[in-house]
């Protein structure tokens, strides 16, 4: 009988594609917990997720990364320029200048 590779190679990109997806699922999953317990404006969840990924792809230790708020602000920071939004927190509070600019010359002229 004729020992036949294919099947074993057959397993093994089964098996390699098995791991990347679980790879995935478990960068996704821990992104939204990030996303939740940091606050994100749910628009944003997706775009972060998939900056998450790229990160613990790129890393070598990407299951031992630093998973705080710092993530969103560096993602933020990055990106800012393709949002409108001025924050990706819900809870966004605008500084004072910034509430001042809002309403252009009129508040000026009535100081």
């Amino acid at each position: 009988m004729i020992d036949n590779p294919l099947p074993n190679e057959i397993m093994s990109q089964n098996d390699e594609y098995y791991f990347s997806e679980q790879f995935y699922e478990h960068c996704r999953d821990k992104a939204i917990e990030i996303a939740v317990k940091s606050n994100l404006l749910p628009e944003l969840i997706h775009d972060f997720i998939e900056y998450y990924t790229d990160i613990c792809c790129e890393s070598d230790e990407g299951f031992s990364l630093v998973n705080d708020k710092s993530l969103i602000d560096d993602w933020w920071e990055k990106n800012s320029d393709m949002y409108e939004d001025p924050s990706p927190y819900k809870d966004y509070e605008p500084t004072d200048l910034e509430m001042m600019s809002s309403f252009g010359t009129k508040w000026h002229d009535g100081l």
